[in-house]
Formats: structure tokens, sequence, C-alpha cells
């Protein structure tokens, strides 16, 4: 039974890699931007998208193959659903923080999220977490912007 719990796992993770390869052209649109001082040619937005689908679907491989050579019971089997609904929050929150981007725009949305994230692990001191989440969120747009030639949305805000 063990086997085939997992062995199914994986394949729907395969399988998502899969489809995630197949559709990055249509999720992933804009311009293709060059890296300074690594390639003369320019890599397409699909690039990336594309690389951890085949990665995705990889580790789904790798866990396939070494199924047989495990004899202890899965992690999942003993977790509880106070862990499961941790994780279900998290994606949740990720989820939230990514409609926050296309409406609030990138730099607010992520000023909020890495505060937050940082409060929901545990970190309690704000005068470090608030102007770490600032600088994070501004270094970040400036690489996209100027470094990688990337623009992020901006929705109402920056």
């Amino acid at each position: 039974m063990r086997w085939i719990l997992e062995g199914a796992l994986a394949a729907i993770i395969f399988a998502t890699g899969a489809l995630l390869f197949a559709l990055a052209p249509d999720l992933v649109r804009g311009w293709a931007f060059s890296i300074p001082g690594t390639t003369d040619v320019a890599l397409e937005p699909v690039f990336f998208p594309r690389l951890a689908s085949l990665l995705l679907s990889a580790s789904a491989l790798l866990v396939i193959a070494t199924i047989p050579l495990r004899s202890g019971p899965l992690p999942a089997v003993g977790t509880g659903l106070a862990e499961y609904i941790r994780v279900a929050v998290g994606l949740a929150g990720i989820l939230v923080y990514l409609i926050g981007v296309v409406v609030l725009g990138f730099v607010v949305s992520t000023v909020i999220f890495v505060t937050v994230a940082s409060l929901a692990g545990g970190y309690r001191n704000l005068v470090v977490i608030v102007p770490t989440a600032i600088g994070v969120a501004v270094a970040l747009r400036l690489v996209f912007r100027f470094g990688l030639h990337v623009g992020l949305p901006e929705g109402i805000f920056l």
C-alpha cells in the first residue's frame, strides 16, 4: 500500500511538471532579456519556468525509481491534521500574495508578505522585520528592473 501511495503521488507530481512545461509559454509572457556579462543570447521568459518544471519532473522520477529502496513508513502517514492545516494556510498566504502583487503592486505586496511571514515564523522584532522587508522588496525590484530588464506588476502602487 505504501508503494502505491508514494508512486501515485510521484506520478501526479511528474504529470504536473510535464503539464507546466507544456503550458509555460502560455503562462509566461513578456520581454526577452539577457543577463549582462553571462551570455550574448537572449533568454526568453519561458526559460526558468521550464527549467523548474523539468527539475520537478526529474525529482518525481527519482522518487519513483527509489521506492523499492525505502522500507520505513512515509512521513505523510504520521503527519497530523494540524500540520496539514499549517501547510494549507501557508499556501493560501502565497496565493493572497500573488493576488496582491497584481492588485497592489510588487513592492507593497512583498513588504506585507515578508512582514507577515516573519511574524508567522515567530520573529517579533518589528524594528528589524520592517526595514528588512522594505530592503528586500526594493532590492528585488531594482534587480528585476535594471539588472534583468523585466517589468514587475505595479498594481495601484509600485
